[in-house]
């Protein structure tokens, strides 16, 4: 291999390499409802959600203003949300180490239940 084109390829794993890191570090994702949502009370509402765990990461938990309400050990899925009664809501997807604490690795979302 010529010098050109080791250059080049390194250049590529390089470019490669990078987006798998921030995948690496976590991320938690509100997909549904969207932030700002009014949600009928009479209804059956679920909170849609993706996770990714990073290195420090074992599994995340859902928060109804500032309350722990699940457990959610996929990293993919959807929870039925216990009635809410009818104001503001804050909704909080968290990931969380072995001992259940928060890393920092969080989405929350706002909605108001009519």
């Amino acid at each position: 291999m010529n010098a050109r084109r080791f250059i080049v390829t390194l250049g590529l794993m390089a470019f490669v390499a990078v987006p798998s890191m921030s995948f690496a570090e976590g991320k938690a994702v509100i997909t549904s409802p969207a932030d700002g949502a009014t949600l009928d009370g009479m209804d059956e509402n679920r909170i849609s959600y993706e996770v990714e765990y990073g290195p420090r990461g074992d599994h995340a938990h859902l928060y109804v203003d500032n309350k722990e309400v699940a457990i959610l050990r996929k990293r993919k899925g959807s929870y039925l949300l216990e009635t809410l009664s009818s104001g503001k809501h804050s909704l909080c997807v968290k990931v969380v180490n072995k001992a259940h604490v928060p890393i920092g690795i969080e989405q929350c979302i706002n909605v108001t239940v009519s």
